[in-house]
């Protein structure tokens, strides 16, 4: 990269592709890092990456992301939300729908943090909406392409994100005293994981024990009310 700026100049494409690239590692080490709880390092390779990848508005979002991911193990909430609001910004002008809805997702996991329920069940519908929009383009396509996979999505890490994306909704209209609506939401996130990702996958045993709670919950609440009313 230093050869490329003494033979090409600083702003040449030649740099900035090799910018892309070494960002990219950057990104990928510091995550890697992160994982294994070696969180000075990681935002060593992150603070590299944010400077790298400044060029580069996809590649900048992606560490946006990173960024927000390391300093919500951190507990530092507020500088986590401050780099998902700019990855989202970022996403939304580029029309990188994929990116956005996991960006609203995390946007509403540190908003549930922070105790502000109500913005993160926007957060967490918004997520849904570009989840079912990206799934029926994808369908879309394969029909145009006569591809078949006995109607079932070809992204099946996708269908897992739309799970939790249900699941998120249901957790944040329980914060809410939506109950019933919660239920609703725990119950589709199930069906979806049971038909897509099978019985015995993680997301969908999380989804059956959420739905099953939230009706032992709303039927608890509905018994008491019904109490009260008869007292």
């Amino acid at each position: 990269m230093v050869l490329r700026q003494h033979f090409f100049g600083i702003k040449s494409d030649q740099v900035g592709k090799a910018c892309k690239i070494v960002g990219e590692m950057c990104n990928l080490l510091a995550m890697t890092y992160l994982q294994q709880g070696n969180y000075d390092l990681a935002l060593e390779l992150l603070q590299k990456a944010e400077i790298l990848t400044e060029r580069d508005q996809k590649g900048y979002a992606v560490t946006c992301n990173n960024l927000a991911c390391y300093y919500r193990k951190q507990g530092k909430l507020r500088n986590a939300l401050k780099y998902l609001q700019k990855a989202l910004k970022i996403e939304s002008g580029i029309g990188k729908t994929v990116n956005a809805s996991d960006t609203h997702l995390n946007i509403c996991a540190v908003q549930s943090q922070l105790g502000r329920h109500s913005t993160a069940l926007a957060h967490a519908q918004s997520a849904l909406i570009l989840l079912q929009e990206e799934l029926l383009h994808d369908l879309k396509k394969r029909k145009e392409k006569n591809e078949s996979n006995d109607g079932k999505p070809i992204k099946l890490d996708r269908i897992a994100v739309l799970a939790i994306a249900y699941h998120n909704v249901g957790v944040e209209q329980e914060f809410m005293k939506k109950y019933h609506e919660s239920s609703e939401s725990y119950q589709k996130g199930s069906k979806i994981a049971e038909k897509y990702l099978g019985l015995d996958h993680s997301m969908t045993i999380t989804l059956k024990n959420s739905c099953i709670l939230a009706k032992k919950a709303f039927k608890a609440r509905k018994e008491k009310s019904e109490k009260r009313r008869v007292i």
